[in-house]
């Protein structure tokens, strides 16, 4: 009896011990939500890792009508965009948030709906608070992320489950020996435990099963925070979100037969773990629990993997929204976008949301834009600024501008294209095959935003400019929207009926290069790639020969021969 006490007491101190350590960490967890809040998270991702956070945006992806495709998601680095945005406290926040960003809408209604979300999150600090507090215990296995793990699945193959029945029975009936004989029943109990311990780690079923097993309990973690919203919700009269939370409810209780039993699988997951999660590692270990419930587990998520999809959404948009109200909160200058079909783009004081100190530019454009400029002089910098803010007001209905009109559309760019090593292309059929799939989309119905920077680069001078001025001019769409950079002058000339000419230009200093970073209506007429070339000791010679040589083009249009 004595000897049960002890345990009993020993039990109950390390309760203690776990709760209070649990009070205390939930504290510290708060206190750090409220000082991150509008503030850059501070966090990287390998391209390895978003690749794998990406599985269920792809899935999704495919079943809407726009996407932005692996070209366009590269050229305007929407990684690091996505890191800068990332105030998720979840699994499914991260993952959800990736979907987001890669499917722009072409609707107003869902858009507006989430926007109504973010401000929301916004005003209600509490309720902010406590959904992350919720939103966190959702905090995924880290063995793979949810959206992939729910792909795995669908292919997975049940086990044999005698052995493991045997093993569990043993433990019972030696745990159940104790109330007989404490001491020898400790010591038959210890034993068996022992020997399921070491077959349950060293046996071919859970290395088999292993990874399924965490996919489980991200489910379950799931299922367990969408209880917990809904409870809250309903306590605290959280009506702005009864819609999710009705939702919420239809998918998880789809999921009741999944669940069922399934307790020591995954234990009640929290932000600073405790002895709920300690006690179900052994449980699992001794009672091989988890490999006896997998095969029926296995078969409810094969035939309701839409309801576990549906609680990613549900929790997801949940999170998405606290990280783009703390991603408003964090800009210097932001706006709610304006769709109109009719007005073309019209924005003031559009600026790039990863430039730390930006140079905003109004930019008031009917159908098409030819930009010129010397290098380094912003204009690649101003149409990522325009794409990226066209992807951030479909999606999130923030705009990094002080006003922001323009149509809802599908968005494609051309920017940074290199060889494709893996198909055998070079540079210039790189090129080809991504301006190709920009034709291919404006010959569709909808708006077109489309960027191109120093259309086929890659290629001869009369070839270049001969080619992409008609591919530009096919290009003159209606609601077909082209912005293009170009260091040939001669498109300005052969395409000024069809595009409106901006530029950025540069002041050369004595010592210095200054760039304004400032658009400016009309051409660029400056030649200060060779004052440039003088301010570097290029010699007299060459800087006064080639500023002759380019003179003579200029007014006879031919180069003539060197001697």
């Amino acid at each position: 009896m004595g000897f049960i006490l002890f345990m009993f007491c020993g039990m109950l101190l390390l309760g203690g011990m776990f709760w209070y350590s649990d009070r205390k960490n939930r504290a510290l967890f708060l206190e750090k939500l409220r000082q991150d809040w509008g503030r850059p998270p501070g966090r990287s991702y390998t391209a390895e890792q978003i690749e794998r956070l990406s599985a269920y945006g792809r899935y999704r992806s495919a079943q809407e009508p726009f996407a932005i495709d692996r070209i366009t998601w590269e050229d305007l680095d929407m990684d690091k965009i996505f890191a800068r945005m990332d105030h998720t406290v979840s699994a499914p926040g991260r993952e959800y948030l990736l979907y987001l960003l890669r499917t722009p809408m072409l609707e107003e209604g869902r858009l507006w709906e989430r926007d109504r979300l973010i401000r929301l999150f916004a005003q209600d600090e509490e309720m902010r608070l406590s959904l992350q507090l919720i939103l966190a215990q959702a905090s995924g296995s880290g063995e793979h992320p949810i959206g992939e793990g729910l792909q795995m699945l669908e292919g997975a193959e049940p086990i044999g489950r005698y052995k493991h029945w045997i093993c569990c029975a043993a433990a019972v009936l030696s745990f159940l020996f104790m109330a007989v004989q404490p001491v020898y029943g400790f010591f038959l109990f210890l034993g068996v435990a022992c020997v399921n311990t070491a077959d349950y780690y060293g046996g071919s079923d859970r290395k088999e099963i292993e990874i399924y097993l965490g996919c489980f309990r991200d489910i379950l973690q799931m299922m367990r925070t969408a209880k917990k919203v809904e409870r809250s919700a309903e306590k605290r009269g959280w009506d702005q979100i009864g819609e999710y939370r009705a939702r919420m409810r239809e998918a998880r209780e789809a999921l009741q037969s999944f669940e069922k039993g399934s307790y020591w699988l995954s234990g009640k997951n929290n932000i600073s773990g405790g002895l709920e999660v300690v006690l179900a590692d052994l449980v699992r270990m001794i009672f091989h629990v988890d490999l006896i419930r997998y095969n029926g587990m296995l078969d409810e998520i094969q035939r309701h993997r839409e309801n576990a999809e549906e609680l990613l959404e549900l929790l997801g948009e949940l999170d998405c929204a606290i990280a783009a109200a703390s991603f408003r909160e964090m800009l210097p200058v932001w706006c709610s976008p304006v769709f109109r079909d009719a007005g073309g783009i019209q924005v003031s004081g559009l600026y790039h949301p990863m430039i730390e100190r930006p140079v905003s530019n109004d930019l008031h454009i009917g159908q098409g834009m030819l930009l010129t400029g010397s290098n380094a002089s912003g204009k690649s910098t101003f149409l990522k600024s325009v794409a990226v803010n066209a992807i951030l007001a479909q999606t999130i209905a923030t705009c990094t501008a002080s006003s922001y009109q323009a149509p809802m559309g599908r968005i494609f760019t051309s920017m940074s294209l290199s060889d494709d090593l893996e198909r055998g292309d070079s540079y210039f059929m790189a090129e080809i095959r991504s301006l190709k799939r920009i034709l291919d989309a404006a010959s569709r119905e909808g708006a077109l935003l489309c960027i191109v920077d120093e259309v086929l680069r890659g290629t001869n001078t009369v070839e270049r400019i001969a080619a992409s001025s008609r591919i530009l001019r096919s290009l003159c769409r209606e609601k077909v929207f082209c912005f293009a950079a170009t260091h040939d002058i001669e498109l300005t000339y052969i395409l000024e009926g069809w595009y409106e000419n901006y530029h950025f230009g540069e002041e050369i200093r004595e010592k210095d290069v200054l760039f304004s970073y400032i658009l400016k209506k009309g051409r660029a007429s400056s030649r200060n790639a060779i004052r440039l070339l003088e301010r570097m000791g290029y010699g007299d010679k060459i800087v006064g020969e080639a500023e002759r040589a380019a003179r003579e083009f200029e007014e006879n249009g031919v180069w003539r021969k060197m001697v």
